[in-house]
């Protein structure tokens, strides 16, 4: 349509051009939420961990009752998530459950429309916006998060946002959903510390003790629900997360042990140490937003404590780089995320099929990304004033 008008001379004000990409990206993305709405809702029940870890524990907040003893619910497993997620969520507990689980399930597509419409601000092709839609929506850990009812989108949401609040310069925002992303923390380890190389080098320790002076006040905010409507809450939270039953996760952790034994500590250890190497290098070197984005996917390597759905915290760094790389190297993505997604198909389907297997998805993600970066040009650094 744009191209016919410029064809005929009749030449649009930028904001009239800015207002027209708007409306096409939200039909585009509509279409998708409705699209995998009606297809998902039948297909995923039942979404046991948001029953398990956010609508019992608000049901009963809101009673007046302990968040973290859902026993008298029969949960399949203790609550685990931290409290700023019960606090901000705790309306839900004044919905039924039916109600809560339908509202969790399109909030988390809203959720993962939002992302992808953060992360495609320079380019909002119709070819390229449906590419990285079918990116998110039909990614096999995104499936599963809709699934379990997980808080992974959430917290990629929240960090995604955060980071253009900080370029924006509006820092208690962005602490206030650093602060709910954390409530799944072991996704968030290197994000927080790059960011707060970030803002140490932009005003030293006096720019980096009020980040981390604006994010807990943030938490505590989040989890005044809880010290209001049942004040003994703590106790109850440490016995909760404490008492999950060991599980085989999908980390470099397990990997190494499982094939090396007791060395596979060793290894892993080290592998955690180059990474948080690595991850200092990016940030020195990248800019504060696509640095952030490898942050996010990097923590999945030296996490001992994820499973599957949370690799959807690969997805902004992935579809960002896809966006910006040549057209040649838009095919080579494209490739790679095909493979990746037949790979993971054919595992699920595995008679003995287990979590544990898909390991290795974010180093397969994480070496492509890798690839391509290294055959274009590096992103520019940019300094925001506190």
């Amino acid at each position: 349509m744009l191209n016919d008008l410029r064809k005929k001379d009749i030449q649009l004000p930028p904001v009239a051009v800015e207002a027209f990409r708007h409306i096409t990206t939200g039909m585009i993305l509509l279409a998708f939420i409705a699209g995998i709405a009606v297809i998902y809702w039948n297909l995923l029940p039942p979404r046991k961990d948001f029953y398990n870890e956010l609508w019992g524990p608000v049901f009963l907040l809101v009673r007046g009752q302990s968040p973290y003893d859902t026993s008298s619910l029969n949960p399949v497993l203790p609550a685990a998530w931290l409290p700023m997620s019960i606090g901000f969520f705790a309306p839900l507990g004044w919905l039924g459950e039916e109600t809560a689980m339908l509202f969790w399930f399109l909030f988390s597509l809203v959720e993962m429309a939002w992302i992808v419409f953060l992360v495609s601000r320079e380019d909002r092709s119709i070819p390229s916006l449906f590419i990285i839609s079918l990116f998110a929506f039909g990614f096999p850990s995104t499936i599963y998060h809709l699934l379990l009812g997980q808080f992974s989108i959430t917290t990629a949401l929240c960090v995604v946002t955060a980071v253009y609040l900080i370029r924006k310069e509006r820092h208690w925002l962005a602490a206030f959903l650093l602060a709910l992303g954390l409530s799944k923390i072991h996704l968030m380890t290197l994000t927080m510390l790059g960011l707060s190389l970030f803002y140490f080098q932009q005003a030293g320790l006096k720019s980096l003790f009020a980040f981390g002076g604006r994010v807990i006040a943030a938490c505590l905010v989040l989890c005044l629900p809880l010290f209001i409507a049942y004040p003994h809450w703590i106790p109850d939270a440490i016995k909760s997360m404490t008492s999950n039953a060991p599980w085989a996760f999908p980390t470099l952790q397990k990997f190494f042990v499982f094939t090396f034994g007791s060395f596979g500590m060793v290894l892993w250890g080290i592998s955690v140490g180059l990474t948080i190497l690595l991850s200092l290098f990016l940030c020195k070197r990248l800019d504060i937003v696509s640095a952030t984005f490898w942050n996010l996917g990097l923590a999945l390597l030296i996490s001992p404590y994820i499973g599957s759905w949370d690799f959807v915290t690969l997805l902004p760094l992935w579809l960002s780089t896809f966006l910006s790389a040549s057209r040649r190297w838009k095919i080579f993505t494209i490739i790679s995320y095909v493979i990746a997604w037949g790979l993971m198909a054919r595992i699920q389907g595995l008679e003995e099929s287990h979590n544990h297997y898909f390991w290795w998805v974010p180093l397969w993600f994480l070496a492509s990304v890798a690839i391509v970066m290294w055959r274009r040009p590096p992103w520019s650094r940019r300094s925001i004033k506190q």
